[in-house]
């Protein structure tokens, strides 16, 4: 099941297991923009999300998530 995300969806956490990965700053055409937490986001996730740290923008595809809530959308567990 996929999520679908609006604008409404800014400041929101991203959600991946237990762990808190970023904020999602803008949502552009089915995808969030994030600004992450390195520190809670793995190395597998980050091959998995095809981010770099040196990169200047971070996004999540609306398919990656499975949930929008009030406060926090979450990734599918098959990305961590």
């Amino acid at each position: 099941m996929t999520a679908e995300l609006s604008d409404d969806d800014r400041g929101k956490t991203v959600v991946s297991g237990t762990e808190r990965i970023g904020v999602v700053t803008d949502v552009r055409g089915g995808t969030a923009y994030v600004d992450p937490e390195w520190d809670n986001v793995d190395e597998g996730l980050k091959e998995t999300l095809g981010w770099d740290e040196d990169d200047d923008t971070y996004t999540i595809e609306e398919s990656a998530f499975t949930t929008v809530q009030n406060t926090e959308v979450r990734l599918r567990s098959d990305l961590f």
